[in-house]
């Protein structure tokens, strides 16, 4: 118990700075913006760099996952990932600075899947839900870090020592996780299988990609994250500062919220599920539609001046948001365990692309709008948020109509 809890805890320090790459830019943007001489359009893309990255290499990280291993898979990523926070911090310009954001989600790219591949490995099968709403609330710390305490940092110095200090401790992260997973084994009565089981890339490709309950839970997964991840790495935070006047530790000091909700949320949905009272898809399907109707209140549909509503507004949306890591269990439920590793990093690949396209797409929105200096309307952004209400909730219908468990029981044939 001892080793998992020392497994548990470098694995979930590396997804806290996963998750601040992923959003540092949004609080950060004026600067960045300044800096780089960036427009809304080029902002939008520095912020999608990261999750394209992050996206793309899902495609072979579920496979190499279930063949090589995430003990060399994910220290080796974490390694490209320092270096990018290296490079990010280091640019002066554009290009350089998305060559670096490209590279650090390339690196971080293993670490949740790697750290759910792990999960499935080495610890009781029955604790999985719970592990990963836990693993990925306190992972929001790395949020919260990204939100007014990264503000009051480049108010007091700059962003750019932020990234180079943060880029030294990921590469140490890397070194301990290596060697802290060569210790220990796997858990054979639950999950391994032997290498004649294994099937092979073509197969498992074919299982999980022609299963329409898949594509249900990716579709909303894609939107789900999207969204959320849209509002909180760079929109919602400029939304506030151009339409409502705060400062960027004020509008920190908000999105904060989106990160403690997720923190509150998330562990209570996977205990929901462990502890045999509901399904997942039953705690996804209530969870999500609540986060609907939170999506809806920032559409302008109220005249809303109060930052107390915005603080209270952005708990609900990260609280409600937070069930929807379940939709990981849910799709690990519809496979053999021999491919569970390549079944999330599918899933993986279709969250982190909806951040990498609707970020961009919202950044191209707002460009449609004319702008005061680097203002830009209010009513821009709520053309956002109505896209974002409209979608989430198509792809909720849509999911409701998922299968909850596996149709199958064995492997494909290798």
């Amino acid at each position: 118990m001892k080793r998992l809890v020392i497994i548990f805890a470098v694995l979930v320090f590396l997804y806290i700075l996963s998750v601040f790459y992923r959003v540092s830019s949004g609080i950060i943007a004026p600067s960045l913006m300044a800096d780089l001489h960036l427009t809304a359009e080029t902002l939008g893309v520095l912020g999608g760099a990261f999750f394209y990255s992050f996206a793309l290499f899902q495609v072979v990280l579920g496979p190499l996952l279930d063949r090589v291993g995430p003990r060399i898979v994910i220290p080796s990523c974490v390694f490209i990932g320092a270096a990018g926070s290296l490079l990010f911090g280091l640019a002066e310009s554009f290009f350089v600075a998305t060559i670096g954001r490209v590279l650090m989600g390339l690196g971080m790219a293993a670490v949740l899947m790697g750290s759910l591949k792990v999960f499935t490995l080495r610890f009781p099968r029955n604790s999985f839900s719970t592990l990963a709403g836990l693993f990925v609330s306190i992972g929001y710390a790395g949020s919260i870090l990204a939100a007014s305490p990264l503000a009051y940092v480049a108010s007091k110095s700059n962003w750019r020592t932020t990234f180079i200090w943060t880029a030294l401790l990921t590469a140490f992260l890397g070194v301990l996780s290596f060697l802290i997973l060569s210790k220990g084994k796997a858990i054979p009565s639950d999950h391994t299988s032997t290498i004649s089981e294994q099937p092979n890339l073509r197969a498992s490709g074919r299982l999980i990609l022609g299963s329409l309950s898949f594509w249900q839970i990716a579709a909303a997964a894609f939107f789900r994250y999207g969204t959320f991840v849209s509002l909180q790495g760079v929109w919602l935070g400029m939304y506030l500062m151009d339409a409502r006047g705060l400062s960027p530790v004020q509008a920190g000091n908000v999105l904060i919220f989106l990160s403690i909700g997720n923190v509150c949320g998330g562990p209570m949905s996977g205990m929901m599920v462990d502890r045999g009272a509901y399904s997942e898809k039953q705690v996804v399907l209530t969870g999500l539609s609540f986060y609907c109707l939170a999506l809806f209140s920032l559409t302008g549909v109220w005249n809303i001046e109060s930052v107390q509503f915005y603080v209270a507004l952005s708990f609900c949306i990260g609280f409600f948001h937070a069930s929807g890591t379940l939709l990981f269990a849910h799709v690990k439920e519809l496979f053999p365990i021999s491919i569970a590793g390549t079944a999330m990093a599918w899933l993986n690949f279709c969250v982190m692309l909806g951040g990498a396209v609707l970020t961009t797409a919202f950044g191209k929105v707002i460009g449609l709008f004319p702008r005061t200096g680097s203002s830009y309307p209010p009513v821009a952004y709520k053309v956002c948020f109505l896209i974002c209400f409209l979608c989430m909730a198509a792809s909720l219908v849509f999911y409701a109509f998922s299968r909850a468990k596996a149709p199958v029981t064995r492997a494909p044939a290798p």
